[in-house]
């Protein structure tokens, strides 16, 4: 019995002493090695890091420092949204805590109030430097107590909700604005916004929120158009619009013409007027104005044709075509056409036969209604007839179509016309 007791003494001083000669050796320390060493409580916390360079161990140490904060104020909102979510409706800012505790986790360095937290606030340090006895190598224990107490962790969860709620109220703010965009340097501006919010919401459903918004506004480049607004020789007016609005624009497009000469763009209110010498314009040429916009991942371009035969005609319309389609009732369904005339003649003259089609409201005119006038200056021509259907919207666009002109000589002259026009839809 003696000797089986002497055997396992023997065994058991055999692995314990193994076991020390495992452990490595501490050739070096910062101090007297301190009994808070990974341990925490309502005052502070400690972390430890573990690498071959004192300078890597402290910055992990830094990371974890930071790491466990967010740990607590993620689990500490998501345990108090859980019980307030319908409290926490205000303004339109839905609190989403609790569907991104985890990803909350991950958020250290997008948070501005954690940018504050550095080892000079530390409490204590203590590190250690340690030679292993399996290799020889070294390497360097580094342990750090940082304080953290109640009032700081209330302090840092209030700070993080207004901060976020500040940034979930921006992405509304932008929301809500592109629908009234009113210049282009707006757009610009929205994308730069959005790009740290898509960065900062590191829950999927803000993030793809910013991210789809951000798209919209990026896709509104390509959605800009010029719609022409009044044309007359050596004029041309046009507006830009985006959506059904309006949009203006600093930046100016490149206007180029093969027969037009001495161009100049000029702002005019919220609307565009190109002013141009057509003195070398002539009928057998292709006359024509280029305007083109470039924007980023996008260009816009548009061909205004000048309509030379103006110089030679006593009268043409000019300026814009209003349509104005009203519904009385499901039976009662008619469309005014408003066209203005430039005269150059004293003599009377009659005109109309106005003939255009509008395939994409579902109109065409085509009329032999003719209205008598006189004198030079600007005449207003009229006309109103039935409709079988509605439009289904406001529309505004090109038109083109011709108008008979009948002189009191009985000279007689088609004109041709390329204008603008602005269809409003009243009682649908």
């Amino acid at each position: 019995m003696r000797i089986i007791r002497y055997i396992l003494l023997c065994a058991f001083l055999s692995l314990v002493a193994s076991g020390l000669a495992a452990k490595d050796r501490v050739v070096e320390k910062s101090g007297k090695t301190p009994d808070w060493l990974m341990t925490s409580d309502e005052n502070g916390f400690s972390v430890f890091a573990k690498s071959d360079d004192i300078n890597v161990a402290r910055d992990r140490c830094l990371d974890d420092i930071r790491q466990y904060i967010v740990n607590t104020i993620a689990s500490n909102i998501t345990s108090v949204e859980t019980n307030t979510m319908d409290l926490q409706n205000r303004d339109g800012l839905e609190t989403l805590y609790t569907a991104y505790n985890s990803e909350l986790k991950t958020a250290a360095a997008k948070l501005p109030f954690l940018t504050g937290i550095t080892l000079s606030n530390a409490l204590e340090v203590y590190w250690e430097k340690c030679r292993s006895r399996e290799d020889g190598s070294f390497y360097y224990n580094y342990h750090v107590l940082y304080p953290f107490t109640l009032e700081q962790r209330n302090r840092m969860i209030k700070e993080f909700k207004e901060y976020d709620a500040e940034k979930y109220g921006l992405l509304m703010q932008l929301k809500e604005g592109y629908s009234a965009l009113s210049d282009v340097s707006e757009i610009d501006a929205g994308i730069r916004e959005l790009e740290p919010l898509a960065e900062y919401f590191f829950d999927d459903v803000r993030r793809q929120e910013a991210e789809s918004l951000m798209a919209s506004y990026r896709k509104a480049y390509s959605l800009i158009s010029i719609v022409p607004v009044s044309q007359e020789l050596g004029s041309f007016v046009y507006s830009l619009v985006l959506d059904g609005h309006d949009i203006t624009c600093s930046k100016a497009p490149q206007i180029s013409s093969e027969t037009a000469s001495s161009i100049v763009l000029k702002p005019v209110g919220r609307n565009y007027e190109i002013t141009y010498d057509y003195t070398y314009c002539y009928p057998t040429d292709d006359n024509y104005i280029r305007i083109n916009y470039s924007f980023p991942g996008a260009s816009l371009s548009y061909r205004h044709q000048i309509d030379i035969s103006q110089k030679e005609k006593l009268v043409s319309p000019y300026g814009f075509i209003d349509l104005d389609c009203v519904k009385a009732d499901s039976t009662d369904m008619k469309v005014t056409v408003s066209m203005t005339l430039r005269s150059r003649t004293d003599r009377e003259f009659s005109a109309g036969a106005v003939s255009f089609s509008l395939p994409e409201a579902g109109l065409k005119i085509d009329t032999d209604e003719m209205a008598v006038f006189k004198g030079k200056g600007t005449q207003l021509y009229n006309i109103t007839f039935p409709l079988s259907e509605m439009p289904a919207e406001n529309m505004r666009g090109m038109v083109k179509g011709t108008m008979q002109i009948v002189y009191n000589d009985g000279r007689k002259d088609t004109a041709a016309f390329a204008l603008p026009y602005n269809l409003k839809v009243y009682g649908n």
